[in-house]
Formats: C-alpha cells, structure tokens, sequence
C-alpha cells in the first residue's frame, strides 16, 4: 500500500531534471546575477526587486590584493563604488553582501556591471498548506483521483530543479485496512473508496502541505491527476518501478494561485478545474542508449512559469501524445536518465526546453560523467556538443547539507553557499580565495550544469543566459 501511495507522485519525480537523493534544496527564486551596461565606472549591487545593497562586498581577481592591491571593494548607500583604474584584463569578480548568496561571475573585462544579488535561503521554513478541491471523484468507478501541489517553475528552474518542490520528502500517514500509509505530504487525496477485490479500500488525506525556505510572494500550482487502481497495485505487487508506470498516469487540469508567504504557517486551498488541458500533441523520442531512459513532459507556459501538463515515457524512435493546456504557448521539457539513476535516485540527467510543434523530437545532450576534486579545483568532464546546439556557458554551486524542521520532522536540505557562472563550458573551476573567509563544515555537494543554446552561440551570464538556453547536462559530486 505504501508503494501504491508513493506512486501517486510519479508524474511530477519524472518531470524533474535531477533528483538530490534525498536531499532538498531550498527555493531562493532563481539564479543570481545580471550584468548589463549602464554608467561607464561604476559597479552597482542591487536586490531582485531593484533595491541598492549597502555594504556589499566586491572582490576582483583571485585573492586580496591580487593581481594588483586595492581589489576589495564596498559599496555605497546608493550600492555602487567606482571600478580601479588597475583593473585593465578578464577577472574573477565575486560579491558577498549579509543576506545573500555568494556569486562569482569568471571571466570578465573591465567595465560598469550592474548585480543583482538572491537571497540566502535560510533554516526557517515557511509552511502553506490547505485542501485541493475539484477532483472528479467516483467511488468505486477503478480510479484514484488526486491533487500535487508544487511551486511553479521558470525557466531558471531548468538549471537548478529540486525535485523535493515536487514531490516532498515528508510524509503524512493515513491507515486503511489496518495498515499504515505514508503518502507525500503535498499530495492531496480527498476521501475516496476503491475496491481490490473483495475488498473496499478507503482513502483519506484531503490536506497538502509544501515548504518555502523564504518569505514572499510565491507562484503555487495544482494538478488534477488520476491513475487506475487495481492494475497500478497489481504492477506494483509484481515488482515494477514507479518509472516503468508513469503512462498510466494523467494530468488533466489545475489551477495556479500566487500566495505572500509571511508567516511560519500559511493557508491556501486550491481549486484544481481552471485550466483543462485537452489539446494533445505528439512528441518524438530520439535515439538513446538502451541503458537510458527518455521522458517527455507537456509543460505550459503561465506568464513566465512553467507548469507540467503531462508527463510520459517514450520509447526509442517512438512518438506518444501529450496533453497540453489550449493556447498557452505550449514548450516540451525532454529529459533523458540513466535507467539505474532512476532506480537508485542518482541526479545526473540531460534536459531540453523547446517550443512544443506536433511532432517535435527533440535531441538530447549527453549524460555526462561526475566532476572530480583535486588539489581545490574542480575538474569537469569532457564531452562533445550534438549539431545545432551552441555551448554559452557553465553554471556550477557549491551547497552544504544542512538540517532544517518542516513541520514535527527534520528534514536534510542543500542550502546554496557560492554559485559560479563560467562563459562557455568550462574545463575546470577554482574558487577566488575570499579574505578571511573560513572552510564550510560538514557534507557538501558540487553541482555542474553545462548550457547550450540552438537559437545563439554566446549569451551574457546571469538571466540572459537562461533566456537563450535550450539545453543542459548536469552531474554532481559530494565530498
């Protein structure tokens, strides 16, 4: 029963594009940085919402005072100071500033830059939580109707997906027949009776809950989805993995809601019949390797996120219909995993966002092996480009596991500590030696994502980048 449950949430674990076995990062609204021309002497820190950062500090180079003194900075009341006149050749530029994460922006050349900082994830947890309404519940008619509530994705999120947005990793218990249920906690089941047999089964677990590591207003989706019940337990009794079922599985409609999270617990019921996605359109899979597994996901563009509409497993050279939200600017995410990671939770994966035509097929970026530590660099892995798509740029961050309480439980996360942008696709990364910084304790992890582009060969870092991206490979290593 408790892998019946857990397979509710299939459809969302395979729309992700890297799973932290585990391990949850917390959401921090998207990658930091943009650099654009504005004045020509001047560096300007500044929030997302366009605020000055007071008292950020800017290292340019390596080390203090290297490769030429008066290379640590401080900005002003109005988040600027004026660029040194020694700074004359490509550098490392990295800012810290109390609150936010640390970025490193490699590579460039002298001149006005404008950052714009994230904010550091904290360890408060900030809850919402409610019921899901809507589902077309039949007792008895073979079906489990349920509702998975999620953050709405960006197109950033293609780079940085925690799988834990989507399928949590806390658990709310139910009991049925005697038995106890554990079911992820931002799954809604309203009651429901199927039978299996001779037996009726009843189910019961109408609250979901999901977790923000900041406040703010956040973008909340809910999905309309059902399986069938007695073929999805059968399969599940003879061995199958929740992978192998994901076909079984639909997402007919949901509902998006925008919610200001201020406080530790916040309510939020979600309607899920706004939105019914009922136009389908084929997607090809391309070739892979039989030891691959390939997975499409129908995602519908929503003011600027992106939010799953289907999700299916295609076979090698196949085509299979995915359901689409009618006149949302439909895009395909296809995601390509080794068929072991699948099983064993490992988080390397191949991922492409494309315009959804009927017919798209669209080609992967190879599964890339794990980076190396040696001697404090970060050595990446090698691999060649497919045809049409540009390299423009690597994203690595450095995050330590930390332990935060999300509801009565402790929960592991992966907190983001220094994030790096690289033009092109790096061969290895060496963090600047930040003054008087001290070793991050405890376990860490190193994340390497390599982004391309089918639409331009060079992009500048930070969101732009992410506009122009059409592809990325990612693997890990932790230490």
């Amino acid at each position: 029963m408790k892998k019946l449950m857990m397979a509710m949430a299939v459809p969302a674990l395979l729309a992700g594009c890297s799973d932290h076995k585990g391990t949850q990062k917390n959401d921090t609204n998207g990658f930091a940085g943009l650099f654009w021309q504005q004045s020509t002497n001047v560096i300007s820190i500044r929030t997302f919402d366009d605020k000055p950062v007071k008292g950020a500090q800017i290292l340019i180079g390596d080390a203090l005072n290297s490769p030429f003194a008066g290379n640590f900075l401080t900005t002003d009341d109005n988040g600027q100071v004026e660029i040194p006149a020694a700074w004359n050749t490509g550098l490392p530029v990295t800012v810290q500033a109390p609150g936010f994460l640390r970025s490193t922006y490699m590579n460039q050349e002298p001149g006005a830059l404008t950052i714009k900082l994230r904010a550091q994830a904290t360890k408060t947890q900030y809850e919402v939580k409610g019921v899901t309404s809507g589902l077309p519940i039949q007792n008895k008619d073979g079906y489990v109707d349920f509702g998975l509530v999620m953050p709405a994705f960006s197109k950033m999120d293609l780079l940085a997906f925690d799988i834990n947005n989507v399928i949590s990793p806390q658990f709310d218990r139910i009991s049925a027949m005697g038995q106890d249920i554990d079911i992820p906690a931002n799954i809604s089941v309203p009651d429901q009776s199927e039978k299996y047999g001779l037996f009726t089964i009843n189910l019961d677990k109408p609250t979901y809950r999901i977790y923000y590591g900041n406040s703010g207003v956040n973008r909340v989706f809910a999905a309309r989805g059902r399986f069938p019940f007695k073929s999805t337990v059968d399969a599940l009794r003879g061995g199958a993995e929740f992978y192998e079922l994901i076909n079984s599985f639909t997402i007919n409609g949901g509902a998006v809601r925008d919610i200001e999270v201020k406080s530790g617990s916040t309510r939020l019921d979600m309607p899920t019949r706004e939105m019914n996605f009922t136009e389908k359109k084929d997607v090809g899979a391309p070739g892979f390797r039989s030891d691959e597994t390939f997975i499409a996901v129908g995602v519908a563009n929503q003011s600027g996120y992106l939010i799953p509409t289907d999700v299916k497993s295609i076979q090698n050279g196949k085509k299979m219909g995915l359901n689409t939200l009618p006149g949302s600017d439909p895009m395909v995410l296809g995601v390509l995993k080794k068929t072991a990671d699948l099983k064993s939770g490992g988080d390397r994966m191949s991922a492409t966002l494309l315009p959804f035509a009927a017919g798209t097929t669209p080609q992967m970026l190879p599964l890339i092996p794990d980076p190396t530590l040696q001697a404090g660099e970060l050595l990446m892995p090698k691999f060649n480009t497919i045809d049409g798509v540009s390299p423009i740029a690597t994203y690595s961050v450095l995050s330590k596991e930390e332990e935060v309480v999300q509801g009565s439980a402790k929960v592991k996360i992966l907190n983001p500590q220094w994030e790096v942008y690289s033009p092109n696709w790096a061969e290895r990364v060496k963090l600047p030696q930040w003054p008087n910084d001290s070793a991050i304790a405890g376990k860490k992890r190193w994340e390497v994502n390599f982004v391309g582009s089918q639409t331009t060969s060079q992009a500048a870092l930070g969101p732009a980048m992410i506009e122009a991206a059409t592809h990325v490979t990612h693997s890990s290593v932790s230490f």
